[in-house]
């Protein structure tokens, strides 16, 4: 199965309330800590077989905020790990490339 995976949410959040960062949350097909053949248990998915995932994404680089099988319940998490309003204004909906590395487009290295 390939692994999949779209921006459905994303905002705006002030690091020292001044250097912004890009927060996405994700659907996604797969479960980002689950690597076949080294699993100690079964990959944690939904009943729709997906779960969502926050992301932090700035440079280039993205730092994951948490996961959970509900938008509202990634929403949550998120706003809680990051202990500061995010702006959510949905600027960036689109489908993310190359599965775990969550690339903008098919072209990124």
């Amino acid at each position: 199965m390939s692994e999949k995976a779209e921006i459905v949410k994303s905002g705006t959040w002030l690091y020292d309330k001044q250097i912004p960062y890009e927060v996405w949350i994700v659907k996604q097909n797969f479960d980002y800590f689950y690597e076949e053949g080294f699993e100690d248990e079964p990959e944690r998915l939904n009943e729709n077989g997906g779960l969502f995932q926050g992301l932090l994404a700035a440079d280039g680089r993205r730092h994951l905020l948490g996961s959970a099988f509900t938008l509202e319940e990634t929403v949550a998490k998120t706003e809680a790990t990051l202990q500061h309003r995010v702006e959510w204004d949905d600027h960036r909906i689109q489908p993310l490339f190359d599965g775990r590395r969550y690339e903008l487009s098919r072209d990124s290295n």
